[in-house]
């Protein structure tokens, strides 16, 4: 069956989410109202090929995409900011030919977002969306767009809007997903997430080195950082993201998962197969 389909065609029970990792830091989403979320979809090998991004073959998928672009079956996409890996023009052409949907993003991909078909929706960090039921809470993300060292690192404001952004997505009542985008941790990211409480917190696990960002890769939150992060904003579910795809900047999820046992023990977690709807309660 197709991906996109079985997500859609799945019953999600009150207190409860459909989540379904495509790869990288790419999910679907679902509650028990029947919307479905698209986050961050990467679904093409653009960045295989594209010399901008560095020698051919460096970020070469480790695997396929478990559908096409154009199976990608969504009522909103919402997309956390710039960069290929989460903007792809490649995904989101094919996915929006034919049926224009809501694309959230914040300000600084609003042409980028009309040249690919989507009405896109400004996101502000503090200012919810309301779309068809489902709530969308922008939050700061503490990224940048290249690597210039370690001051690059931090919440970037241009013309009044975030650069970059994370989103707690509220599907239900009582039930929230928090995905993080691109991110390290900073104070004013805490303070957003404190009043929002998600129950599941999609984050980005694979962490920064001196090896990566002298190839100009920024980094993001360490395993340990991650899990503190979930723990900050009370989730009960923990799942890794951005952690798979290249082979370049990879995370072992076994990695993540002993450092969970043994320094976090009572941080739930869940590593789900890419391409395979799980269904987690959230509610104690």
């Amino acid at each position: 069956m197709n991906v996109g389909a079985g997500l859609r065609e799945a019953t999600v029970p009150p207190g409860m989410v459909a989540i379904c990792p495509l790869g990288q830091a790419g999910f679907l989403l679902k509650g028990a109202g029947g919307v479905v979320v698209a986050v961050d979809p990467y679904l093409s090998d653009r960045l295989a090929h594209d010399s901008e991004f560095g020698p051919p073959g460096r970020w070469a998928r480790r695997f396929p995409p478990p559908l096409t672009p154009g199976e990608l079956d969504a009522d909103v996409i919402v997309v956390t900011h710039e960069h290929a890996d989460h903007f792809d023009p490649l995904t989101l052409a094919p996915a929006l030919a034919g049926r224009p949907l809501p694309v959230v993003a914040p300000p600084v991909l609003a042409a980028d977002i009309a040249a690919v078909g989507g009405e896109h929706v400004p996101a502000h960090a503090g200012v919810p969306l309301d779309l068809g039921g489902v709530l969308i809470h922008p939050v700061p993300a503490a990224h940048a767009v290249e690597y210039t060292g370690p001051e690059c690192y931090d919440v970037h404001v241009e013309d009044g809007a975030h650069r970059f952004l994370g989103y707690v997505i509220e599907l239900d009542a009582g039930v929230s997903v928090y995905h993080a985008g691109d991110t390290v941790g900073h104070p004013l990211l805490d303070d957003a997430l404190r009043g929002l409480r998600p129950q599941v917190a999609l984050l980005p696990i694979n962490g920064r080195d001196r090896v990566r960002e002298e190839m100009g890769i920024i980094g993001n939150l360490t395993i340990r950082e991650a899990a503190h992060l979930a723990g900050l904003c009370d989730a009960r579910w923990l799942v890794p993201s951005h952690h798979d795809l290249f082979a370049v900047n990879a995370e072992s999820a076994a990695t993540f998962v002993d450092v969970l046992d043994r320094q976090f023990p009572d941080q739930e977690y869940l590593v789900p197969k890419v391409g395979r709807t799980v269904i987690l309660g959230v509610q104690s």
